[in-house]
């Protein structure tokens, strides 16, 4: 559990909040939509999953991770003209907060940036492996989800005793926008989501689950829209590469799935038919 509380609470969500200092939002969605490609190439690693090359469903998730890998250069290396939001007036702004925005940063800090990013979703990715493993021993998702919050917590409060050492005034937040980003952050994006994708992946799987990612890309290009922050034509071309990835990764799963249900059902009608025949075999003698 602590292992597990380390890769996907401390390791990936301070690595994600430390990319969008230098990113973008509508970056951090576009970017979620590989995990499901580095899931299966980290499993593909550990030997967990394989790849049949001559098959379709082979040739599928290579052109998935390919097009991922493609989405992911996109991102970091083409900004792309700004598109003008709806609303021209941020709502959301913190202190200090007027110089931090996508488009003031330098070519190397977006670079660096998107680099963090992927890191956090090679963790998560690394995550959801564990978690496939540990909903096996451990069945109770609830509690499960509470306590590696509980030690997330614990390790993400040592991380930033350690970073934010001499400045304490970091540490104090106001009834301003940052407060709510720390409510919202705990309670919503990490206490309620982590129980409600363990509960999807333990009801319709994994592959059910990462349909709906490109679900959170769109949602954000508006909410960033409405909000008057900025969104680059490189964050949404990357975007749409990174969203193509993971359905040609799915696809090529589901194929597999597919015929691995379809070979053991004749599988099952051969040992039926073999059965059948004995009993009339021993039916004919008597």
């Amino acid at each position: 559990m602590f292992l597990y509380a380390l890769v996907g609470n401390a390791v990936s969500m301070s690595l994600y909040n430390a990319s969008l200092r230098y990113t973008s939002a509508t970056v951090a969605s576009a970017m979620c939509n590989s995990i499901p490609a580095i899931t299966f190439f980290l499993a593909l690693l550990m030997r967990m999953e394989v790849i049949k090359m001559r098959s379709s469903s082979g040739m599928a998730k290579i052109a998935g991770i390919t097009l991922c890998l493609a989405g992911a250069l996109v991102i970091a290396l083409y900004t792309g003209q700004s598109l003008s939001p709806l609303n021209r007036h941020r709502v959301l702004s913190g202190h200090g907060d007027k110089k931090q925005g996508a488009e003031h940063v330098s070519k190397g800090v977006w670079i660096m940036g998107t680099f963090l990013m992927l890191l956090s979703c090679v963790a998560w990715a690394l995550w959801i492996v564990f978690q496939g493993v540990l909903l096996k021993e451990d069945p109770n998702k609830l509690l499960a989800t509470l306590i590696q919050c509980v030690f997330g917590a614990i390790q993400s409060g040592v991380v930033a005793v350690v970073v934010e050492r001499g400045h304490p005034s970091r540490w104090k937040l106001g009834l301003d926008v940052s407060l709510l980003a720390v409510a919202y952050s705990g309670i919503v994006g990490t206490g309620i989501c982590f129980y409600l994708q363990t509960w999807c992946v333990g009801m319709k799987g994994p592959v059910f689950l990462a349909m709906w990612n490109p679900m959170s890309l769109m949602l954000t290009v508006l909410c960033s829209s409405l909000l008057g922050e900025t969104v680059h034509l490189g964050s949404i071309l990357g975007g749409i590469l990174l969203v193509g990835g993971l359905y040609c990764v799915l696809w090529g799963k589901n194929k597999e799935e597919t015929r691995a249900a379809m070979a053991s059902d004749l599988q099952e009608q051969s040992r039926e038919q073999e059965e059948e025949i004995g009993k009339n075999k021993v039916d004919q003698q008597v």
